[in-house]
């Protein structure tokens, strides 16, 4: 009986580390290699701040999810740089689907995506909804998008950034703001009403001047009123006697003849 119980400990025994085995065994090809095996790592990097990104967060293609951040960091801590603006700028490595990929026979995932970049594939930091979450959108621009220069020597295909809309939208605000700032208003309003008074000023002396001589104003028109209706009846004679141009009476009459 003894026997029998310590038997069926065994298999008990032996089951449980089967099992426990058979996880450890699922969880190293979930997390390791099996798991992998249809990635491949792309880089972006960000001078502007990612607020809401995180480890995890989707990474889509033209709307279409492609992979997942794989880490984020800084330029500085990955790799060598010169320069400490450089170094200060934001690291993201991209976990992409190798399957979403493969376009051709001809060419690798990763000789895929860098034929994109070369054709004006750009990553941008895309919020999410009102979740204050994000997410990296590739994408083509189709506006110009200024290029940042790299200056590290890079391990991987690496996705040049385009700011976002809302980032654009606030650097434009800012911009207005800032040439707001350095406009003399002061200035352009003594300006604007110093010409208000010279044109007032100019104004009053007009109608002094009209006050002052209008009598002879009034003689100046009547006298060119007459002389225009003497020129229009001139007109008139000479449309209906045209001689009068070469003579200046009408000649004598002839005495009648018996």
């Amino acid at each position: 009986m003894a026997n029998d119980n310590h038997a069926n400990y065994a298999r008990i025994g032996g089951f449980i580390i089967l099992g426990i085995v058979l996880i450890l065994v699922t969880l190293v090809w979930l997390g390791g290699a099996g798991g992998n095996k249809n990635e491949f790592y792309a880089e972006t990097f960000f001078s502007n701040d990612v607020s809401g990104l995180d480890v995890g967060s989707a990474v889509n293609l033209r709307g279409v999810r492609v992979g997942s951040v794989k880490r984020i960091s800084f330029i500085g801590a990955v790799y060598d740089v010169a320069s400490h603006e450089d170094g200060r700028k934001i690291y993201v490595l991209l976990a992409l689907d190798k399957r979403l990929f493969r376009v051709n026979h001809s060419e690798n995932p990763e000789q895929t995506l860098e034929r994109f970049v070369s054709r004006g594939l750009h990553a941008t930091v895309s919020a999410s909804g009102v979740t204050g979450l994000s997410h990296i959108e590739l994408n083509f621009p189709k506006g110009k998008v200024p290029e940042e220069k790299i200056g590290w020597e890079k391990r991987r295909v690496t996705i040049p950034p385009a700011p976002s809309i809302l980032q654009s939208a606030a650097d434009s605000a800012t911009q207005i703001l800032d040439q707001i700032n350095r406009m003399d208003l002061l200035a352009a309003w003594t300006n604007i009403v110093g010409t208000l008074e010279n044109a007032n000023s100019t104004l009053s002396s007009l109608g002094a001047l009209l006050e002052s001589n209008g009598g002879n104003v009034g003689e100046i028109l009547d006298n060119l009123r007459e002389t225009s209706a003497s020129l229009r009846d001139f007109a008139n004679d000479i449309k209906s006697n045209p001689s009068l141009l070469l003579r200046s009476n009408d000649p004598d009459r002839l005495p009648e003849t018996r």
